[in-house]
């Protein structure tokens, strides 16, 4: 699968899972099941930042990644190639 997520877009799914995990401890009172929800969207989004992949994109055939970010580290247009 290619990488759909751009560096901007990465950086604001990082700074969404902190949110998430901060969360966690700042509404401890939600009980065990609120403190899984959030730890699942926080782990969602640091892992589709990390990876540079959102699978939800595919099917929209949505890309965030800039034509200047045709390097091994995103590889996002179809002339992108990596030595």
């Amino acid at each position: 699968m290619k990488y759909n997520v751009g560096s901007t877009d990465s950086f604001v799914r990082v700074m969404i899972g902190l949110a998430f995990y901060v969360n966690i401890f700042a509404l401890q009172p939600l009980g065990a099941v609120g403190v899984i929800i959030l730890f699942a969207l926080g782990t969602l989004c640091m892992a589709t930042a990390w990876t540079k992949r959102c699978p939800a994109y595919g099917p929209m055939k949505v890309n965030t990644c800039s034509i200047n970010e045709n390097n091994c580290s995103c590889s996002c247009s179809a002339d992108a190639k990596c030595d």
